[in-house]
């Protein structure tokens, strides 16, 4: 079941996460500055943030199947209409669209692995299944040039389609709910009630807040790494596209790792693993700010893994939490409720960044900027708790 919930994200995040990897060939399509570009990739995020709160009450009320068969299923058909867009507004509207079915994947994915799995291995089985986005990303970041070389970015745009009709189709085929009650107490008949009372949980909301800046990092350097080398280097698309997929992998790597220590070094609790990763994803911004242009390949590649590892890769501990906190039958709300935070953020940083590197005329003061929003993330610490989990 854990392999089925990665497959039906990957199904979703490879059109998500691979978007960045078709920037350039965007801005060349339609001579977009880096702000107008920065809004065409963000729109996606636009649907996430619309849908997520309604999505998460969707799978708290019916459950967790047909959410996750349906949301890499209109992502597919979504990528096939992106494919024919003639302005990159139309672009932007379908791509919004699909954002959409990319939250149902998160909430359904996410409260499946918290209902599969007990306290004691769920931050691990979390953040595995939360490696299906960097193995959307890693796969795509790899393969959607190399589409786009052969038969542009609609083609691009239509594989992605194939491997999200791909993932629906073996969901459908071959999830299950859990073999106990567990699935059936967990489904409640969700409310603006259930809501309110979340939204008065000190905890949960500052975990609402951290989220957003932590996403702030996530998505300036997947929609940025690939243009920032191709300016900041002179690489070709493809090339600088391979250092996205590095940091992909980083993600995997540091996602899992994450996991693993929040449940075997900390014996199931999160608050401590949150807290190294705020100041180790600063540290990534900040190298960027001060990468020059005659930096080894090697150091660019190892900073790529750092990122992922970091800025990519805390999304697993962070949903885990969140979702603990919440218990079983809120846990879909709640990180629907988290996903309309952090997708607040994942609309509004990439433009805003954008326009201030075309401002500015240089991406170094952005990344410091970037650094310090990630930093300010330790203020809100002492307001989160630590769950007490059943071992």
């Amino acid at each position: 079941m854990l392999g089925v919930a990665i497959l039906a994200q990957v199904g979703c995040s490879f059109l998500h996460q691979g978007l960045p990897s078709l920037a350039p060939l965007f801005q060349a399509e339609w001579a977009l500055s880096r702000g107008e570009l920065g809004g065409v990739l963000a729109a996606i995020n636009v649907g996430v943030l619309l849908a997520s709160v309604a999505a998460g009450q969707l799978v708290d009320r019916v459950g967790e199947r047909w959410p996750m068969v349906l949301a890499p299923g209109g992502v597919a058909a979504l990528a096939v209409l992106a494919s024919l867009s003639p302005t990159p507004w139309l672009l932007a509207l379908a791509l919004a669209t699909a954002g959409a079915f990319v939250a149902l994947s998160g909430t359904a994915g996410g409260k499946a692995t918290l209902l599969w799995f007990p306290a004691r291995v769920r931050g691990l089985a979390m953040s595995l299944r939360q490696t299906g986005v960097s193995i959307g990303g890693v796969s795509s970041a790899l393969l959607l040039p190399l589409c786009a070389s052969a038969f542009g970015w609609r083609g691009a745009l239509l594989a992605a389609a194939a491997v999200g009709g791909l993932a629906a189709l073996t969901v459908l085929a071959l999830y299950r709910d859990p073999p106990t009650s567990t699935g059936a107490a967990a489904r409640a008949a969700p409310g603006w009630q259930t809501i309110s009372a979340l939204l008065h949980d000190r905890s949960l909301v500052a975990t609402f807040v951290l989220g957003p800046l932590l996403v702030a990092g996530q998505w300036t350097v997947l929609p940025y790494l690939v243009l920032f080398l191709y300016e900041r280097f002179g690489w070709g698309v493809s090339e600088a596209a391979r250092y996205l997929a590095l940091a992909q992998i980083g993600a995997i790597g540091g996602r899992i790792a994450w996991g693993l220590a929040s449940d075997v070094f900390w014996r199931g609790r999160r608050k401590p693993a949150l807290g190294l990763l705020v100041p180790a994803s600063a540290l990534g911004t900040l190298a960027l700010a001060i990468l020059p242009p005659w930096t080894p390949a090697l150091a660019v590649a190892l900073l790529a893994g750092w990122l992922g590892a970091t800025v990519i890769g805390w999304n697993g501990v962070l949903f885990v939490y969140t979702a603990e906190q919440a218990g079983p039958q809120r846990a879909g709300t709640a990180l629907g409720l988290l996903g309309t935070s952090v997708f607040t953020s994942a609309v509004l940083v990439p433009p805003l960044f954008g326009w201030l590197v075309d401002r500015l005329g240089s991406y170094t003061p952005a990344w410091l900027l970037l650094s310090g929003v990630l930093l300010a993330g330790l203020a809100l610490f002492p307001f989160l708790r630590e769950v007490e989990t059943v071992r």
